[in-house]
């Protein structure tokens, strides 16, 4: 009897050691599976993150260029120097409006990474929720913009930076201060039943457009560095998942 109970004893030792051995060896595999897949996922995402990024800012860079150099030949080039100019400019902003919808997605999909590395919820931002709420000559933060903005997301700042290529209307204003000013009329006195003509422009008031222009592609060059700091932060915490973790970090995360 004694036999007996000791042989049952081992039995039901060895029985619950073999389950015992099998389950935490299957949930190792699991772990270390998820793990890997993890890790998988995220340097994927990092891959797509940083050629997103990569790509808008070549050609945020690409448009800020062009618009400095034909608001700068706009008063002392000639025709056929400007023509080359203003030729290049056209090519990147069509580069700009067919890539831009792309981007966007890219960037909700790939750059939306919080504090905390949690993924954000999407949310479809247009243009249109920009206007008459958002001021281009003023830093982008909770006083600036529609209420829901969020300035830490990159994509909140790649549509602001779109809504200010379209406010800033480089192209027009450059090819207005081409034209040159109007001689002054001759100093005789209007007659009753006519209009006279309006007084010509004055240098400073030219200069004056000048520098406003200037100072708005200046606005968009720092609106663009900011689409390029928050991306940047993004991309290092997605950098920070692809790290594998330590042992006992594997452990915790049981």
């Amino acid at each position: 009897m004694a036999e007996g109970g000791f042989f049952k004893e081992k039995f039901v030792t060895f029985l619950f050691t073999s389950v015992l051995a099998g389950f935490v060896t299957t949930s190792f595999t699991y772990k270390s599976w998820r793990e890997q897949t993890r890790l998988d996922l995220a340097k994927r995402r990092l891959d797509e993150a940083t050629k997103s990024f990569d790509r808008a800012s070549q050609l945020m860079s690409a448009r800020m260029f062009h618009s400095y150099r034909i608001a700068t030949g706009a008063d002392g080039d000639d025709d056929a120097t400007f023509a080359a100019k203003l030729d290049k400019y056209d090519k990147v902003v069509e580069d700009w409006n067919v890539a831009y919808p792309d981007l966007v997605q890219d960037f909700q999909f790939a750059l939306e990474i919080d504090e905390d590395g949690r993924v954000r919820k999407y949310r479809e931002i247009n243009t249109n929720d920009f206007e008459e709420k958002l001021d281009c000559r003023r830093a982008l933060d909770h006083s600036n913009g529609p209420k829901e903005a969020d300035w830490t997301s990159p994509t909140w700042r790649l549509a602001a930076m779109h809504h200010c290529f379209i406010v800033a209307r480089v192209k027009p204003r450059a090819l207005a201060l081409r034209q040159k000013p109007q001689p002054a009329p001759p100093l005789i006195k209007a007659s009753s039943d006519r209009t006279a003509p309006p007084p010509p422009e004055s240098a400073e008031a030219r200069r004056q457009k000048f520098e406003a222009l200037d100072r708005d592609i200046d606005d968009l060059k720092t609106h663009g560095e900011e689409v390029r700091v928050a991306g940047k932060k993004a991309i290092a915490r997605l950098r920070d998942a692809t790290e594998t973790r330590g042992f006992i970090e594997f452990l915790k995360s049981w």
